[in-house]
């Protein structure tokens, strides 16, 4: 130990040896001089304790404070990726003031000797270990010149400070600015899984690190894939982002990018710079590149601008901004490309060389494509909230023309199965009793069979709600204007095999204001052995009906009226049992579902409009069926939507039984079944009034939940008149925390089948549809992907992928083959002319750089059930 007053002369001249913010990055090189210390550390400490073994044994990357997973704790070894085969563990610390900051701590040194010379210099020599908090210094020889404010350290050098190893040969540090130079330096940060090397380093007084000549990777040692080397890197972990100037990033060894200028970021945190290209090839665009810029503006607000070219179609550019203060979130989206080049569709030269009109068959060749995005959310939490969604393109064939592109459609989203785009806007205010609201909401069609929506310009609600004990008022009051062209027409071929058929068809639309009230009654009672909600309910329903189109002008105002009683009512039974040792508890739930209501005469609602296509004419605005199911049994309605009043006196019963584990509170086995019966009287459908009332299908569900990683449901749905079944499906999902997953699902709908005119080919036919899809690791690194979605009413594949997934620590790669039916020709060619595009997708994915190909995570998580959960799971 030094002398006290040699120790005090040196406290004075390397007291503040160094002082730099919490770094990011630090550098090493051999034998580290913590092992002897190491090895005769506190085994109770946390960071000793998460090495087994002997720390000296065979490990060529001890030096980075590297372990592979056999040297770590099996509860360390746990918290680790399975893809990871190791970490970067630090050592104890064990001296005194080891938590400290270094500016609340005194400064500490051990040497084998130590000389203070006549010019003012101090020397250190042998096994030189400095301590201040929790920063310290290892070398072999120590100078400390007083006047010049330097400190020169020569042999195995070692720095280190919190998730932090710097390593050289030499360095010279500047006491006064705290700056510090090292050469032949190497770096770990632990935290961040970083490490990397370079000729010379330099910390400024900042803290920033400067790289020169150097390299920067986030792989193991042991198989580094990729690395960013050359030119200068530098490192800023406060504003935790790095900058490289003159660099190229090397996979396997191989240059494949250089970069006069490049940011990136340290850690998860986003920053201003180029990101990686999206880049990709299919026969009819050719290749795709998209090359991001990310501006992070403010750190409340930021920007993503895309130029993109497109090579058979042209060049555009992409712009998303988002935006969070105290009472809005904000996301919005533009993207164009003008004067589209029509792309490169082999069907659609074909079909034009048939004779048929280019303009039918490439609707947007020379126009100019665009879209738009507004996605608003605002509010107190509390009293008042408002949102906007709007979205709309420049045609119906954007999104299938342009799939590729990187801002516009949300990755669980298949851009091929938008079927419309919601523009909404909405303002509502919220007190104990009461809620407002006003709605203005209109949608883009997107398919081009479609063109009844009308817009709700605007809707107005006001609903009520009060509760004494378990009674309970509720007052619903809408008044919904909706609006239409009054007259639309469509182009379509009505022969493909007759260039001449091209023709047009009209429809005439009724605009309307709708009024309706809805009032309920009723009883909320529950007790542990079952309910019983009993409720009256009175409904009025009218209409003020725009004259044109109308087939009689003075049945402008029709309306109707109902009052409604339903009874809600169960019980619950249950018994706990063993079966082969294994508790469980079944469960015995009969259901009674009643409901009484008086005439509601809607005849006026139906044929109230001339029109000459497809008979349109009933006042169905936002009005469909829902889709029957067991839980519909117990609905007091029928319709999703406000156009019809349900008037169907009925009864209905049900029954469940249920096998639940009694510590996890999950249903091993579930079985329901239930059916309603009709009245004698008549009832109305959508578009009809049905005579002879039939009894209703019968409902059976099947649900099964063995394991956590297992679920297992079926549904069948029987017409009991007919003797046929009208619906059922059955869904198996498995994904289990070794990410295994594995789906199959088969769906049945019944539908008449339909022939064109020459009943030659079949036009529409029952859904008859099985889906297989598959993630499986074959080991901790590598996993084969697949999906089979196989329509056995036209007995094609509707789309097929296999594929190969290769993860670890540094990287993450897939190689994806995928064949799909072509829908880009759906309404103008026949269902069997459809042809089938095929390609192979590659994604690159460097962590914690950038990745390449990202369309390849979006087919994957549309077309594989689970597959975004399987995502969250391996994070």
């Amino acid at each position: 130990m030094l002398e006290a007053s040699r120790w005090r002369r040196l406290a004075l001249a390397i007291g503040q040896l160094s002082r730099p913010r919490s770094l990011a990055f630090g550098l090493l090189a051999a034998q580290p001089l913590w092992l002897a210390a190491a090895d005769a550390a506190d085994t109770d400490s946390p960071r000793a304790s998460a090495v087994t073994g002997t720390l000296s044994s065979d490990n060529p990357y001890l030096h980075l404070d590297w372990f592979s997973k056999s040297q770590l704790d099996p509860t360390y070894r746990h918290t680790l990726a399975p893809v990871c085969g190791g970490a970067f563990v630090e050592p104890p610390r064990l001296y005194p003031n080891a938590d400290l900051l270094p500016e609340q701590a005194p400064l500490r040194a051990t040497a084998d000797s130590s000389n203070w010379l006549e010019d003012g210099t101090a020397q250190l020599r042998g096994n030189v270990h400095i301590t201040q908090g929790y920063r310290q210094l290892f070398a072999d020889q120590v100078n400390v010149n007083r006047a010049e404010s330097t400190a020169y350290l020569s042999g195995a050098i070692e720095m280190r400070e919190p998730s932090l190893l710097v390593r050289g040969k030499a360095a010279e540090i500047h006491t006064d600015s705290k700056a510090a130079a090292i050469e032949d330096a190497t770096y770990v940060v632990h935290d961040e899984f970083v490490h990397g090397s370079a000729r010379f380093a330099s910390r400024e007084a900042s803290g920033e690190l400067i790289l020169t000549d150097g390299n920067y990777t986030r792989c193991e040692p042991d198989d580094v894939f990729w690395r960013m080397r050359g030119g200068e890197i530098a490192i800023d972990s406060v504003e935790r982002q790095g900058t490289a100037r003159n660099v190229r990033l090397e996979i396997a060894d191989i240059p494949v990018f250089y970069f006069p200028y490049l940011r990136f970021p340290v850690g998860d945190d986003r920053m201003s710079g180029l990101l990686f290209p999206s880049i990709s090839n299919s026969d009819e665009n050719g290749w795709d590149i998209a090359v991001p810029y990310y501006w992070n503006i403010a750190p409340q607000l930021d920007a993503t601008i895309v130029p993109r070219y497109v090579q058979y179609r042209g060049t555009g550019l992409e712009i998303e901004t988002r935006h969070l203060s105290q009472w809005f979130s904000t996301e919005a989206r533009a993207a164009g490309l003008p004067n589209d080049k029509g792309g490169d569709d082999e069907d659609a030269r074909r079909l034009i060389n048939e004779g048929f009109p280019e303009d039918l068959v490439l609707p947007a060749k020379g126009e100019d494509r665009w879209y738009l995005n507004l996605d608003q959310v605002g509010g107190n939490g509390g009293l008042w909230r408002t949102r906007i969604d709007y979205a709309k393109v420049s045609d119906p064939d954007y999104f299938r023309d342009l799939d590729n592109a990187e801002l516009n459609v949300p990755q669980n989203v298949s851009a091929r199965a938008l079927t419309n785009l919601n523009q909404t806007a909405e303002a509502s205010l919220t007190s104990e009793h009461w809620r407002a609201s006003i709605r203005a909401q209109e949608y883009q069609q997107l398919s081009k069979d479609r063109f009844d929506t009308y817009s709700q310009l605007p809707r107005v609600n006001l609903d009520g709600s009060y509760k004494w004990g378990d009674w309970q008022l509720l007052m619903n009051h809408e008044v919904t204007s909706f609006d239409h062209d009054d007259t639309q027409t469509i182009r379509f071929i009505a022969d493909v095999d007759d260039p001449n058929s091209v023709t047009t068809s009209t429809r005439n639309f009724v605009n309307a204001t709708r009024t309706r009230v809805d009032y309920s009654f009723g009883w909320d009672k529950q007790w542990l052995w079952g309910f019983f909600n009993p409720e009256i309910t009175g409904i009025y329903l009218g209409y003020e009906l725009a004259d044109t189109f109308l087939a009689d002008p003075s049945m402008d105002t029709p309306e109707a009226s109902a009052g409604q009683f339903t009874i809600d009512s169960g019980l619950f039974f249950e018994r706990s049992d063993t079966l082969f040792d294994y508790e469980y508890v079944q469960t015995l739930e009969p259901r009674l579902f009643l409901m009484a209501s008086s005439e509601a005469d809607q005849t006026d609602f139906l044929n109230v409009s001339t029109s000459n296509r497809d008979g349109g004419n009933d006042l169905l605005y936002d009005t469909s069926l829902f889709t029957f199911s067991y839980d519909q049994l117990f609905r007091s309605s029928r319709f999703n939507g406000n156009d019809r009043i349900d008037d169907a006196d009925r009864a209905a019963i049900g029954l469940t039984t249920r096998f639940v584990d009694p510590r996890s509170g999950r249903d091993l086995f579930a079985a329901s079944a239930g059916q309603i019966f009709y009245s004698e009287a008549s009832r109305i459908e959508l578009a009809q009034f049905i005579e002879d009332v039939p009894r209703s299908e019968f409902a059976a569900r099947l649900e099964s939940r063995p394991t956590d990683s297992l679920r297992i449901s079926s549904e069948v749905i029987y017409h009991d008149t007919d003797h046929t079944i009208n619906r059922g499906n059955f869904t198996l999902r498995y994904l289990d925390d070794d990410y295994r997953l594995f789906n199959v699902g088969y769906r049945y709908l019944r539908k008449e089948e339909r022939f064109d005119a020459t009943d030659s080919f079949l036009i529409q036919g029952p859904v008859r549809q099985a889906d297989v899809s598959v993630a499986w690791p074959i080991n901790d690194r590598l996993s084969i992907l697949a999906r089979a979605n196989y329509d056995f009413t036209f007995d094609r594949e509707l789309e097929y992928l296999a594929g190969l997934e290769y993860d670890t620590c540094c990287y993450r790669t897939r190689v994806l083959w995928r064949r799909e039916l072509d829908n880009d020709l759906a309404d103008v060619v026949p269902p069997e002319e459809l042809e089938f595009d095929e390609g192979i997708y590659i994604e690159l994915q460097l962590k914690g750089l950038a990745g390449l190909g990202g369309s390849v995570t979006r087919i994957l998580s549309q077309g594989i059930a689970n597959f975004e959960q399987r995502e969250v799971l391996k994070q």
